[in-house]
């Protein structure tokens, strides 16, 4: 049984994503490609103490703000000064560590919903703080309906504690959920995601999980652990699958195909058999990463020698920065990287002519039909 949550093939609404793509290569290749998505990065800091994420070591997790973390301010003269370079914006994702610690975390929302009122935006978050968290959507949802709250889920009971590092922490999870799922009916804009990142840890719950979102109309988002330098992530025993590991969760999620053949999970598939991405990446032209300390990034996955430069050194300029020496290094190394194969990262991949056929081959086109209108993250 295919997955009930995928929109039906429409014919016309892939011919016009095609031409979308199409239109993208050659704005590419003139050099005025304009970027698609965002990610900002409000904090380090967080409260969960994830066996693949080191990134929670690295700050005051009790403080409430840090003097580096990016301001509300700045990310208003960032999207004043930048309005011509944002213009063709369709989704901005805020993540961290956990980005629901910033006190300011709504004023950051209305800040964005200023410059970009109908855009779709999302956030990440471990849901472990329940209370907060709902009344942060809620909030949100008061002045910015087109909202896809993304809580980490990576297991049942014990399995994701184990992976969060915390005990007990699941039963605030999935009260956040719940509460979450509960808000739906009122906001139809409303979206609720789950992310599972596999690890040696978790690996016979995937189908469970998936099973779960499923029975609640939740999109399910697997994560391939990548040994990314950004996340802190030093101990590679604690991210990198055995063979017995990944034969385990070669064999659940061809089960999990079997139901849902959209491009993540045989994203997903690929990634496990260790097939090449042999297709060029689009980070650091359609994709950034603004870090909590205004770092910019083609990619939330980039290695620490991607770092393209500093806002605050450019006068929050985007156009400027990636004018400099050193962006223009990291643009030329970016398109012949092959560390990843961005499943997370569908708008991205969807670029490549042989990513979207994947897409028309397994009847799925996102969202509203339209390739580049919608994504997620």
């Amino acid at each position: 049984m295919r997955n009930s949550l995928r929109p039906k093939p429409d014919p016309v609404a892939y011919a016009r994503a095609a031409l979308r793509t199409l239109r993208y290569h050659a704005q590419d290749w003139l050099g005025i490609v304009k970027p698609l998505k965002l990610r900002i990065g409000l904090t380090n800091r967080c409260n969960a103490r994830c066996i693949m994420c080191n990134i929670w070591k690295q700050e005051d997790n009790t403080a409430p703000f840090l003097p580096h973390e990016i301001r509300p301010d700045e990310l208003d003269t960032i999207f004043q000064r930048n309005r011509r370079f944002f213009s063709n914006l369709k989704h901005i994702s805020l993540t961290g560590g956990e980005p629901t610690l910033r006190r300011d975390f709504v004023e950051i929302w209305r800040v964005l919903h200023e410059h970009f009122p109908d855009l779709n935006m999302s956030f990440n978050s471990n849901g472990f703080s329940t209370a907060k968290t709902l009344a942060y959507v809620e909030e949100i949802l008061s002045f910015h309906p087109r909202l896809t709250v993304m809580i980490s889920l990576d297991g049942m009971g014990e399995s994701h504690d184990r992976v969060r590092g915390l005990k007990r922490v699941f039963a605030h999870t999935m009260a956040t959920i719940e509460g979450v799922a509960a808000l739906r009916p009122r906001h139809p804009y409303l979206k609720l995601e789950i992310n599972y990142v596999l690890t040696p840890y978790n690996v016979d719950d995937c189908v469970e999980l998936f099973r779960f979102c499923r029975e609640r109309s939740i999109a399910f988002n697997p994560i391939y652990c990548v040994q990314g330098e950004l996340y802190f992530n030093e101990e590679e025993d604690n991210v990198s699958l055995a063979e017995d590991a990944r034969q385990r969760y070669l064999e659940h999620f061809r089960n999990i195909l079997e139901e849902d053949d959209s491009l993540q999970t045989r994203e997903i598939v690929d990634q496990l058999m260790n097939r090449p991405r042999d297709f060029d990446c689009w980070a650091g032209r359609i994709t950034y990463l603004i870090e909590e300390n205004a770092n910019v990034y083609p990619n939330g996955g980039c290695p620490s020698d991607f770092l393209m430069g500093n806002l605050r050194d450019f006068d929050y300029s985007f156009e400027e920065l990636l004018a400099s020496p050193r962006a223009q290094e990291v643009l030329r190394k970016a398109k012949s990287c092959r560390i990843c194969r961005l499943s997370c990262e569908t708008m991205t991949t969807l670029q490549h002519p042989e990513a979207l056929a994947g897409y028309r081959k397994s009847r799925e086109l996102p969202f509203d039909g339209a390739v580049l209108c919608e994504v997620r993250d």
